[in-house]
């Protein structure tokens, strides 16, 4: 799996990750990588106190956590617009 850390377009200090996985899986580790950029990112861009931050992140993070729908987590912090739909393969056995 390889990750590419580029310039985001929200900030000089905006980072995104891009991702080639080539089959392979995404493993805690990478997971880990990936959120800690997010969550610097969103930290840069919304600072705290005068915003949530990454706090924001975390909590979309818990509501999937608790079992509250993909869809409905994306409507609620306004993520719905900001992203293209997650395409999901499923290789019947």
């Amino acid at each position: 799996m390889k990750f590419e850390v580029v310039q985001g377009r929200k900030s000089e200090n905006d980072k995104l990750v891009r991702i080639w996985a080539y089959g392979e899986v995404l493993s805690f580790r990478d997971l880990l990588f990936i959120l800690g950029h997010y969550f610097r990112s969103e930290e840069d861009y919304y600072p705290k106190p005068k915003y949530e931050g990454s706090t924001m992140l975390l909590k979309a993070i818990l509501e999937i956590y608790s079992g509250i729908p993909l869809e409905t987590v994306l409507r609620k912090y306004q993520l719905h617009r900001k992203t293209s739909r997650t395409v999901v393969v499923e290789v019947s056995k």
